[in-house]
């Protein structure tokens, strides 16, 4: 069967036989070649293909990369991917798919080689109805192919014999090889059910199923946040065992229960020992305080004697996690420096207050907004106050040098791309970007031995080498202290600057050869030169010590950071403090304005004045309850929303040595408690129309909202919205919308899918309503790991290649030899193009040699000797009758006379000894007698010989 893929170009036949019939060539045989050149050509142009038989095709390896999977199964996986690699045939192509959570295609069919397993498809769940219609896809209809499966069989969400049936219709076979744990004596927890919420002093239980394959006595502990509840030892049978544990709920907060089980025998899956759940703690609406005094602090009691229920803590004992929050309606920072929260903590505090409708309340002071570390953090986005001053209240020149650690420390990665060094020399332009035009700014990079990167000079003229700073590199060896102290000392000495200030970066565990530090520091200070010290490592470090005692002799501040991520914000930080008026002291007075009726104020008249405030401004958006009424009119308390969430600023110190005579004010008790009474915002009401409802199963959490069956009218303003928030230890928190889908008349639900390292907190938005907030939720662990699965999973692949006609691969080489016959469609166009080159080659070779003409006027010299025997030796002899020295002159002479020029005459030549001369032998009868002729005047004369006999 033949077809042209692209028959339009077959229409070129017409024009080419045209040309053809209007320019013959002078020769039959070059007309002959030039046609079937053309007509080569326009095939090849219309794609001729025929279709053959052919086995070759695709095989799509399926590779489980779930938390279930043996410790060497990676390795396994890609040794049978290479063993395919070496045993397929030229046309045949191998593609991986790779699944866990997800599925990713690892590498498309091609016929090089793996490149290895590289993307990241979540451990903790096994999509293998995803990876299955992924691998499906890969195998283009025309082509045969096979799926290899390699895995334990252990599957969550969708069934896969679904996809399978799919698989089936295509004629697609799916084979596998079982890659699976040895689960002889595993012990686990098969379920760990704990009430999602709670009421404060409310008891309830607490139910675990223990799967044990055997008879025998295991251990068991119950914890609650970390402490033991329960423990003991219990006698189990063969298959599962129930244990119960009641508990009673604390007033307030999240409970985090984690249970752990121990057999007799040593265990192969060890993660199913452990399991974990939350409970959340409802009761009043609370108000949180982190503040340095604890219970001590005059603001805690002044709420509480307001009616709030507050809990108190130090910011050190606070979990700074969405979850660990959900236990509190709002809030209350009271003078918390940001670096107490960390850059973590403050993401998860904004992400928090955004996305479930949570309040917050910051107060002031010398360690407030600004001056606490709070300029360009993550929390500074929902404060309604910017904290970068405008470039008229930039009261004081400055002058900072920069002394920055290059030693070998600081090549080390830290992901992205980026090293320490990098993170580094980002937060020293952050220094070069925070002050103004009229300021100086220097940069020392120090190793054992200061190197001056950028001369002391303004700003305006070193502002043009801030790709010198980007590109400082780490040169090895150990940062010398003393050496980049005195350097930079020489250099912040020469500026004139009201000022001066100096910002040594420095490893805390390697910081060398401090020297005569003391004496120098002294000198500095006498000067009226600061200095600041950034540490990259803990306070817990061997040189950390050192590196606070430099800040405390330098009258700067001393700044320690684990993560190099938070590098840039403390450069900034710094310079935010020396440069930037942050806290305005002295007694100032202010207004209320009438937006403090929005927060339920009502106070009439000027309150007394505070004692010192922070100097913020307001953003565009955002609204001022009182403001000051000295030159700078800054906002005292602002506020507005943020995302879902409420936010409220004070910029006065509530409780300390600048609270001024406002703490002294028989109504500031009122006040404080009215702010935070604002911030924690509406209750959640009842939805008697609605009930909501989440529940775990299958490694994902299923939030449905019921609606009343019976109700008369629509009760939802518009279509509800479930934001769910993701929380991970140590990870900035991750905020996404999940669709809410109709699954009948009163039924809404959405499908999260949850990982075991990871809690998820539900937000309900329904237009018109508060937001509502549902508890915590979280995995026990990894629903791969759950014990008792392990004949499920290969009765699974079983069937699945049973469904499609595939089969378990002991012998991996063997599935090319069994991939189906498919017809494929073979293009012929090279082989055309290739052909009409070669006719082409001739016809030029026939022009200049005529080899084809002179071929046949020989073989009609022959016919005609055996069809006239007696006029044989009549005939002339041809040029094919001369020695074969001649025959190329008589050709070229031929050639001459057709195209009208002279032959050019030869002498007779003598012949061979015993042979008479070309011009004694006989000539025909009638025949002229021209010597040379060639074999087209041979034959010219034998026409017309014959035309004359038949009477033409």
């Amino acid at each position: 069967m033949i077809t042209f893929l692209q028959p339009i170009w077959l229409l070129l036949l017409l024009p080419a036989g045209v040309a053809l019939w209007l320019w013959p060539l002078p020769g039959r045989w070059q007309r002959w070649l030039r046609g079937v050149t053309l007509v080569l050509i326009v095939l090849a142009l219309a794609r001729l293909a025929v279709r053959l038989p052919d086995r070759s095709g695709v095989v799509i390896v399926v590779a489980d990369r779930s938390a279930s999977m043996p410790a060497q199964a990676a390795a396994a996986q890609e040794e049978i991917i290479r063993l395919l690699e070496r045993s397929r045939r030229p046309r045949d192509e191998v593609g991986v798919v790779a699944f866990g959570q997800r599925a990713v295609v690892e590498s498309l069919p091609q016929r090089g080689a793996f490149p290895g397993f590289r993307a990241e498809v979540g451990r903790d769940q096994s999509s293998l109805a995803e990876a299955l219609e992924t691998a499906l896809t890969l195998i283009p209809d025309e082509a045969g192919g096979r799926i290899l499966v390699l895995s334990d069989g252990k599957w969550t969400g969708r069934d896969p014999i679904g996809a399978a049936t799919r698989a089936a219709a295509r004629g697609v076979a799916i084979d596998y090889r079982l890659l699976s744990r040895p689960e002889a004596g595993d012990v686990g927890i098969q379920s760990f059910d704990v009430p999602q919420s709670a009421a404060p002093s409310e008891g309830f239980l607490m139910t675990a199923w223990v799967w044990s394959p055997g008879d025998q006595e295991i251990r068991y502990r119950l914890l609650r946040n970390g402490r033991v509840l329960a423990s003991g030892s219990r006698r189990v049978e063969t298959g599962l065992t129930r244990l119960m544990f009641r508990d009673l709920a604390p007033d307030h907060g999240l409970l985090e229960y984690e249970l752990e089980v121990e057999g007799a025998a040593e265990d192969p899956v060890p993660e199913n020992n452990r399991a974990r759940a939350l409970l959340m703690v409802r009761g009043e609406p609370a108000l949180l305080v982190a503040s340095e005094a604890g219970e001590s602090s005059g603001l805690v009691r002044l709420l509480r004697a307001g009616g709030l229920r507050v809990v108190a803590q130090r910011p050190g004992a606070v979990r700074w996690t969405a979850d660990a929050l959900m236990a509190y309606d709002a809030v209350l920072l009271e003078q918390v420096p940001a670096s107490v929260i960390g850059s973590v903590g403050l993401e998860n505090l904004a992400l928090w207050v955004e996305g479930t409708g949570r309040g917050l309340m910051l107060t002031g002071g010398p360690k407030g907004f600004g001056a606490g570390g709070y300029f360009r953090s993550p929390l500074e986005r929902v404060l309604p106050l910017t904290l970068e001053s405008p470039r008229e209240h930039l009261k004081q020149s400055v002058a900072i040098v920069v002394a920055l650690d290059r030693s070998g420390s600081m090549a080390a990665p830290v992901g992205g791309g980026r090293t320490k060094m990098d993170l580094a020399n980002l937060g020293t332009v952050q220094v070069l970007d925070l002050l103004g035009p009229g300021d100086e700014i220097g940069v020392i990079a120090v190793d054992s031995s200061p190197h001056v990167i950028v001369q002391l000079d303004r700003v305006e003229r070193n502002a043009a080498r801030r790709g010198r700073i980007l590109s400082i590199q780490s040169m090895g060896g150990g940062i010398f202290i003393y050496e980049a102290l005195s350097a930079a000392a020489r250099m912040i000495l020469e500026s004139r600057a009201q000022r001066r200030h100096i910002i040594l970066f420095a490893d805390a565990a390697d910081s060398e050869e401090p020297g005569a530090y003391r004496a120098l520091l002294e000198k500095c200070r006498e000067a009226g030169v600061t200095v600041s010290v950034i540490g990259l490592g803990t306070e817990a470090d061997q040189d950390a010590w050192l590196l606070k005692e430099i800040a405390q002799l330098g009258g700067g501040e001393c700044y320690f950071t684990a993560s190099a991520e938070e590098i840039p914000r403390l450069f900034a930080q710094d310079t935010f403090t020396v440069a930037r008026l942050a806290f305005v002291e002295g007694v100032t007075p202010f207004r209320f304005t009438p937006a403090q009726r929005v927060l339920g104020l009502g106070f009439e008249g000027e309150p007394p004045p505070v004692g010192g405030y922070n100097l913020c401004f307001l953003r565009p958006g955002a609204q001022q309850a009182a403001v000051t009424t000295d030159e700078n009119a800054a906002p005292v308390v602002a506020f507005w929303n943020a995302g879902l969430g409420r936010v409220l600023t004070f910029s006065g110190e509530a409780d300390g040595q600048f609270a001024g005579p406002l703490a002294s004010w028989d109504r500031v008790g009122e006040f404080y408690t009215t702010l935070a009474r604002w911030t924690m915002g509406r209750q959640e009401e009842s939805n008697p129309d609605l009930f909501l409802r989440q529940e775990i199963r299958d490694g994902a959490c299923y939030v449905q909202v019921h609606l009343d069956p019976q109700r008369r009218e629509e009760s939802l303003g518009g279509t509800p919205r479930l934001t769910s928030l993701t929380v991970r230890a140590g990870l900035p928190p991750r905020r996404e919308t999940v669709p809410l889908e109709w699954r009948s008349a009163d039924l809404l639900e959405a499908v999260v899918p949850l990982e075991s390292t990871e809690t998820r907190v539900h937000v309900l938005e329904i237009p018109g309503r508060p937001p509502l907030t549902l508890p915590p939720v979280c995995l026990p662990y990894s629903p791969e790991l759950a014990p008792g699965l392990q004949s499920r999973g290969s009765t699974t692949l079983a069937e699945l290649a049973a469904a499609t006609g595939g089969r378990e691969r002991g012998e991996i080489p063997r599935i090319w030899s069994e991939l189906p016959v498919r017809r494929r469609w073979l293009e012929l166009t090279p082989w055309l193009f290739l052909a009409a080159m070669v006719l082409f080659l001739a016809e030029v070779w026939e022009r200049y040699t005529g080899w084809l003409s002179a071929g046949l006027a020989r073989r009609t010299d022959r016919e005609m000797q055996t069809a006239m025997p007696g006029e044989t030796a009549e005939v002339t002899p041809t040029a094919w009758s001369v020695p074969t020295r001649r025959r190329w002159s008589a050709l070229w002479g031929a050639w001459r006379r057709r195209s009208g020029q002279p032959a050019v005459q030869t002498a007779p030549t003598d012949p061979a000894p015993g042979r008479p001369r070309q011009t004694d032998v006989a000539k025909p009868a009638g025949a002229p007698g021209r010597t040379g002729s060639s074999t087209y005047d041979a034959l010219r004369e034998a026409r017309e010989r014959a035309r004359r006999r038949r009477g033409l």
